[in-house]
C-alpha cells in the first residue's frame, strides 16, 4: 500500500506543477509549429530493479534512453520532455524487457540540473522461468538530470505496476544512472 501512496503522491504533485502552466496555456503539436527544438538525448542507463513478485533479489538493470522535448503537448517554457526507454535483466532467473514512456514535467534547478517526474506507461515481456508473459505496466518515475553542451548525465527513480487478469504481475522498483549525449 505506501507503494501506491507513494505514486499517487507523485502524480498529484506533478498535476499542481501543472496548473500554473495551464494559467499561461499550453500548446498542442508544438511539433507541427515552426521553431520547434526537439533538444534530443540519448543516453546509456544502468541500475538496479526490484521486483516484488515474492523474489528478495535484486537484478541488474541496462538500457537506452532516448528524450526531447515534447512535441504533442508543451508548456510556453518547454517545461515537458517525453523520455522512451528501452530496459533489460536477464539475472536470478528474470529475463526482463521493457519498453516505457514517461512524459515529464520538468523544473530548472540552475546550474545545468534540472528535476523531472511524471507517469509513465511500459510494455513488458518477462520470463520468471514458467514462460514468457506480456504485460502492461503504469507508474511513475522522477529524476535529476544534468546538462552541459552535448554533456548529460542523470539518476531516476521509476515504479511500475505490471498486471494480468489471470492477477500475474511483476510490479518493481528502478533506480538507473545515465550517462548520454546531448544533440
Amino acid at each position: 500500500m505506501p507503494q501506491k501512496m507513494l505514486v499517487g503522491l507523485l502524480l498529484a504533485a506533478v498535476s499542481g506543477m501543472s496548473t500554473s502552466a495551464l494559467a499561461d496555456g499550453l500548446k498542442l503539436l508544438p511539433i507541427l509549429q515552426p521553431g520547434f527544438k526537439a533538444e534530443p538525448t540519448l543516453a546509456v542507463t544502468a541500475g538496479v530493479m526490484q521486483a516484488s513478485n515474492g523474489r528478495d533479489d535484486r537484478v541488474g538493470l541496462y538500457g537506452l534512453e532516448f528524450s526531447m522535448n515534447c512535441g504533442l503537448l508543451q508548456t510556453p517554457d518547454n517545461r515537458i520532455r517525453t523520455h522512451l526507454a528501452l530496459n533489460r535483466a536477464d539475472e536470478s532467473g528474470l529475463k526482463y524487457t521493457s519498453l516505457e514512456l514517461s512524459p515529464r514535467y520538468t523544473v530548472p534547478l540552475g546550474g545545468g540540473f534540472s528535476f523531472g517526474a511524471g507517469p509513465a506507461l511500459a510494455w513488458v515481456k518477462a520470463d520468471s522461468g514458467r514462460g514468457d508473459k506480456d504485460l502492461f505496466g503504469y507508474g511513475a518515475a522522477a529524476g535529476v538530470a544534468y546538462r552541459s553542451g552535448h554533456y548529460f548525465s542523470g539518476i531516476d527513480l521509476r515504479y511500475l505496476n505490471t498486471e494480468r487478469r489471470e492477477a500475474e504481475g511483476l510490479e518493481n522498483w528502478a533506480l538507473q544512472v545515465k550517462v548520454g549525449v546531448n544533440f
